[in-house]
């Protein structure tokens, strides 16, 4: 998945046709062309709930992936070439972070958030930190940004619900010992209380762990300073 950048690629607004909604696309590059991809924060959410819908079989949402993914279907299409299945997976992959093929590498570890389950506290952490209200910021930002806002709560010193949810799923117990019981047993009562109740299928886990990884990353520089700083 493609990280925030100071620099980045060009992006316009699009309103969708049959809604009528307007929100962002942002043009990324196959084989020396421009594909616009639909990349707001809430067109990837609609993607991946589509691949984590169980109900939903895989040949149907290989019909209206490319649908809910470009801005112009047949202009993806003439881009795509004779890999039109390699263009999909590959913009899959750089605009939400979910592996199409499987054949992503990823860490299995536990999951560090799902987008259901904590939609709750994204729409407060954002507002309480960023003065972002979801339904405006969620068709203006891109996917990447979203995440990388979200990352960016894991590195400050200021409590949201979203890094307290999460730092708890990630954080690792200290080793045992006669003086640190207490300590354990409330690190073990927090990680039940923000436990995870579902698990994500196999791309959307995928998805989930690309973003977990600068969670984590964030939660660790944010360890350090603390430790620099005394």
């Amino acid at each position: 998945m493609r990280r925030p950048s100071l620099t980045p690629p060009p992006s316009r607004e699009h309103t969708d046709e049959v809604s009528g909604e307007t929100e962002t696309v942002t043009a990324y590059d196959w084989m020396g062309g421009r594909v616009w991809v639909r990349d707001s924060a809430r067109r990837a959410l609609l993607v991946i709930e589509l691949f984590a819908d169980e109900s939903v079989r895989p040949e149907q949402k290989a019909l209206w992936l490319p649908h809910m993914m470009f801005a112009d279907p047949p202009a993806a299409r003439d881009a795509a070439g004779d890999d039109p299945q390699g263009m999909v997976a590959a913009l899959a992959w750089e605009a939400y972070g979910i592996d199409v093929t499987g054949d992503r590498p990823h860490d299995a570890g536990a999951a560090a958030f799902d987008w259901a389950q904590d939609a709750a506290r994204i729409r407060a952490s954002l507002m309480s930190a960023y003065g972002l209200d979801w339904d405006d910021a969620s068709r203006s930002l891109s996917f990447c940004d979203l995440v990388g806002l979200l990352a960016s709560l894991m590195e400050t010193a200021e409590s949201s619900p979203f890094a307290e949810a999460v730092s708890a799923r990630l954080a690792k117990p200290p080793a045992p010992t006669k003086w640190n019981k207490e300590e354990r047993e409330a690190l073990e009562a927090r990680k039940r209380h923000f436990a995870l109740k579902t698990a994500a299928s196999d791309p959307v886990r995928a998805q989930n762990d690309a973003a977990a990884d600068q969670f984590a990353a964030a939660l660790a520089a944010a360890k350090r300073k603390a430790a620099r700083n005394g």
